[in-house]
């Protein structure tokens, strides 16, 4: 079972994570953000659309209300500046509420109807937290495979290296 130094690293890790590559995003015009680059979700913009989506709906389901988003494909921005302002804003709740979680809450199970599989489901939280952490780590290194392919160097995504600022401004011990 995962701890709560891991929720609270990995909710780091992911705000400094896409920090970093919507900063590297900006490098490109946003119609080459668009453009089909044969991704899962087609686009940079259509992954990182799908990134929020699943992110708010993850964050309802720990908080246990209802969900701000309930249809996959409805575009959650539009523009770059608006995702980045929405990311960075869901980045701090993540952040907010790896603080406040605690090991009763990581013991229980979360029961929520999937969005993805339209039926209910139960899993420990843990897990579900795990997943969350994980769905974030495949969908990013797609948009970063994505940027490199464009000619864009989005730089080292190694959780080693995770600047300084990071770990003193959130008080994480990596």
């Amino acid at each position: 079972m995962i701890d709560l130094e891991y929720c609270k690293a990995m909710a780091s890790y992911n705000r400094w994570q896409n920090e970093s590559l919507l900063a590297n995003c900006s490098k490109l015009e946003e119609e080459e953000l668009r453009r089909d680059r044969g991704l899962f979700f087609k686009s940079i913009f259509g992954t990182w659309n799908h990134l929020l989506f699943i992110d708010y709906v993850w964050m309802d389901r720990f908080f246990q209300r209802p969900l701000r988003f309930s249809d996959p494909k409805q575009s959650i921005f539009s523009n770059l500046g608006d995702l980045q302002e929405k990311r960075g804003l869901l980045d701090l709740e993540i952040l907010s509420w790896s603080k406040y979680l605690d090991a009763d809450w990581l013991s229980n199970d979360l029961r929520f109807q999937s969005v993805m599989y339209n039926k209910e489901m139960i899993l420990p939280c843990w897990l579900a937290v795990t997943q969350f952490f994980n769905h974030q780590t495949h969908h990013r290194s797609q948009i970063s495979t994505a940027l490199f392919q464009a000619g864009v160097d989005y730089g080292v995504t190694d959780i080693p290296a995770i600047p300084e600022a990071y770990k003193e401004k959130e008080n994480v011990n990596l």
